[in-house]
């Protein structure tokens, strides 16, 4: 019941946090040299970064990216667990704005969950209708290929992070850099504070060809 009001309540608000939003993208504009946009960002913010919601960019309508940049393009992409809630044809026209609207020195830093996880416990959680937060809502369970796949065929080139293989081996080489800081990979998260993986993202970077 609460929830339901909740969502009612932003629902009213939406044209004011749309308003606000396009107020803030301003002076975003005229106080950053490089434009660092964060996709689905909910509250969380990050120096130097512009946060969005659905609300204020629908990353499948090109009209919210005209909207945007028109005269700057992005520069660097953040995406932390929300391509797995899109279905396959809102990714197809995700990635081609992001192409369209992107300089030609993007990085797009992508994290989801990782379907090759070998813990089957993690898997259950996060695979769509799975039992985690918000997997109820999971369109897509992704590896590293079938994400890079998604990317590539549209001029990009998948630069891997984190990732577990179809052999069930770990690997990582992210690190807390320029392109973006991911909450839910190995080295954020609290549940791998032990150095044992426990729950870890897929994450890649993209680049144009």
């Amino acid at each position: 019941m609460y929830s339901k009001f909740k969502q009612a309540v932003y629902q009213k608000l939406i044209p004011l946090i749309r308003f606000w939003k396009y107020l803030s993208w301003y002076y975003y504009l005229n106080t950053n040299d490089s434009i660092n946009l964060i996709v689905g960002a909910g509250p969380f913010k990050f120096k130097g970064w512009f946060s969005t919601d659905i609300a204020t960019l629908d990353v499948t309508n090109e009209n919210h990216f005209k909207k945007y940049f028109k005269d700057k393009k992005i520069n660097k992409i953040l995406a932390e667990h929300v391509l797995e809630h899109l279905t396959d044809e809102e990714l197809e026209l995700m990635v081609k704005h992001l192409y369209r609207y992107s300089a030609d020195d993007i990085n797009i830093r992508i994290a989801v969950p990782d379907g090759f996880h070998k813990d089957e416990n993690y898997v259950c959680e996060v695979k769509p209708g799975g039992t985690g937060q918000g997997a109820e809502d999971h369109k897509h369970l992704f590896n590293y290929k079938t994400l890079s796949s998604i990317f590539e065929k549209h001029g990009f080139v998948s630069y891997l992070k984190e990732y577990w293989d179809n052999e069930g081996e770990f690997h990582t080489t992210y690190s807390n850099d320029d392109f973006g800081i991911i909450r839910r990979s190995f080295i954020n998260d609290d549940r791998n504070k032990d150095k044992v993986p426990r729950y870890t993202s897929l994450i890649i970077d993209f680049k144009k060809k």
